[in-house]
C-alpha cells in the first residue's frame, strides 16, 4: 500500500501538469463524465452577459467622416481613365480636375452637355458651347499602362525612398500624370460669365408706368386689334 501511495501522483503535481496545458487521459474521461452527470438544460444555463444592458448609443453623438476617394483610389489630375457606367460607358479621357469635396472628377471630352451661348459668335464657331459635366469618381477607373485594361493601384516605396504607384494587373509602375493646361471651354465660360456680369439686370417688380390707369394705352391696344381684324 505504501508503494502504491508513492506511485500515485500528488494533487499538487497533477495541478501543475494541468496548468502547463497537458491533461492526462483518465482525467479527461472523468471531466467528460462529470459534465454529462451534471449537465444543465439550455434554458437553465447561466448567461455570461452582464445583467445591466449597455446604454443605447445616441445618434446625435455619431459623426460622419467624409472620405477623400481620390486619395484612397490613388487618382491624380492628368491620369487616363475609362468610364465604367452611364451613357458614356467605355469612353476614355484624361482627368482635368478633381473635386475632392464632392468626390467628382472632370474628364476631358467626356460627358459633354450643351451649356451656354458662345460669347464670341462667328463663322466656323458653334452657337452653343458644350462643357464637361462632373462624374463621380467611383464611375471611372485607371488604365494599366501595359495592357490598357482597367486596374486598381497600390503604393510602394522604392529603395531610394520614392513612393510610386503600382498597377495590380501588370505589376508595372504607373506613368507620371500628363500635365493638364487650361481648357478652351473654361476660357469661353469665363468670358460668358464676365459678359453677363457687365450687363445690367432687367428690373424686377411692378412697372414704372401706371399702365392700368393709362387709358391711352388701352385705346392703342384696341386700335391695333381692330386694324388686325
Amino acid at each position: 500500500r505504501g508503494a502504491a501511495m508513492a506511485l500515485r501522483p500528488s494533487g499538487v503535481l497533477l495541478q501543475k501538469v494541468r496548468i502547463q496545458g497537458f491533461v492526462p487521459f483518465f482525467r479527461r474521461l472523468q471531466d467528460e463524465a462529470k459534465k454529462k452527470r451534471y449537465r444543465q438544460l439550455p434554458f437553465l444555463s447561466l448567461s455570461k452577459e452582464p445583467s445591466v444592458r449597455p446604454p443605447i448609443p445616441d445618434p446625435r453623438d455619431m459623426r460622419l467622416v467624409k472620405v477623400d476617394l481620390a486619395k484612397e483610389m490613388n487618382v491624380l489630375v492628368g491620369d487616363r481613365v475609362r468610364v465604367l457606367y452611364g451613357g458614356e460607358k467605355g469612353k476614355e479621357g484624361v482627368i482635368s480636375r478633381i473635386d475632392r469635396g464632392q468626390n467628382q472628377v472632370i474628364v476631358s471630352g467626356v460627358n459633354l452637355k450643351r451649356s451656354f451661348w458662345h460669347p464670341e459668335p462667328g463663322p466656323g464657331k458653334p452657337s452653343i458651347v458644350s462643357v464637361e459635366c462632373p462624374i463621380h469618381i467611383t464611375n471611372v477607373i485607371l488604365l494599366d499602362p501595359v495592357t490598357k485594361q482597367p486596374t486598381r493601384v497600390k503604393r510602394r516605396y522604392m529603395m531610394n525612398g520614392e513612393c510610386v504607384r503600382i498597377s495590380k494587373v501588370s505589376g508595372s509602375a504607373m506613368p507620371e500624370p500628363v500635365p493638364v493646361g487650361v481648357s478652351e471651354r473654361e476660357v469661353l465660360w469665363a468670358k460668358h460669365v464676365s459678359s453677363n456680369a457687365e450687363k445690367e439686370k432687367a428690373r424686377r417688380g411692378p412697372l414704372k408706368e401706371d399702365v392700368f390707369g393709362n387709358r391711352d394705352h388701352f385705346k392703342t391696344l384696341v386700335r391695333i386689334v381692330r386694324q388686325g381684324a
